[in-house]
């Protein structure tokens, strides 16, 4: 393990896995704590673990809280706000929030196309795990984060066969590949985090109205 992973965020890692793996709203199938080690931490971890993230940094789509809390507790000089349209996960993770005693993370109820008005590029990174095909996720985050800010992407072993949708919504959103860092959780699981660089300030078209960025993708289909 990297020499930043101390003690002290190791053990607030391992609660805020026992508040997932026991959530009462399911907010991950995966109910074993190694499990959820595996290929929930390190998952976030292995890749970011040469990184040094500060400043302000959206997950959008979070889910059980993967990667923003991870996040939030590896980096706490970086602020976090987390995003989900669903009440029950939102309050839920506020209060994995509260129990865990994190100053530096939030957790917002609303849909991206709709908090990209509240909070258009206020953000120097947007990360985004599990949530759609990739041209759909650039469509949600490039509005919210800042030119010369970055999106990561987490992405399975196939994710090139995404890439020329990918491709077709960054040039219209003015973003571009920056790297791609591919890594292994275990001999069996290989993955990929993907980060766009954003080159230019988006268009005001973008995010379209509620729904458009999956029914008619930027990539097509």
């Amino acid at each position: 393990m990297s020499a930043f992973f101390t003690e002290e965020k190791r053990e607030k890692i391992e609660s805020y896995l026992r508040l997932l793996v026991s959530s009462k709203h399911n907010l991950t199938a995966i109910k074993n704590l190694d499990e959820a080690y595996q290929k929930h931490f390190l998952d976030v971890f292995l890749p970011l673990k040469e990184f040094s993230l500060k400043g302000n940094f959206i997950d959008i789509g979070t889910g059980g809280g993967v990667p923003g809390i991870i996040c939030a507790i590896l980096f706490p000089e970086s602020k976090w706000t987390l995003l989900d349209s669903i009440r029950k996960k939102v309050q839920e993770i506020d209060n994995f929030i509260y129990e865990l005693g994190l100053k530096n993370v939030r957790v917002i109820c609303q849909r991206a196309e709709e908090y990209a008005k509240l909070d258009r590029e206020k953000y120097c990174g947007a990360f985004m795990r599990a949530v759609a095909r990739s041209d759909v996720c650039l469509e949600y985050a490039a509005p919210l984060i800042k030119t010369g800010g970055k999106i990561y992407l987490y992405r399975g072993p196939n994710w090139k066969k995404e890439k020329d949708f990918a491709e077709r919504a960054a040039s219209l959103l003015g973003l571009r590949i920056d790297r791609v860092i591919e890594y292994q959780i275990t001999e069996n699981i290989k993955r990929n985090l993907v980060i766009y660089k954003k080159l230019i300030a988006t268009s005001l078209k973008y995010p379209r109205k509620t729904g458009s960025a999956t029914k008619k993708p930027l990539g097509g289909k």
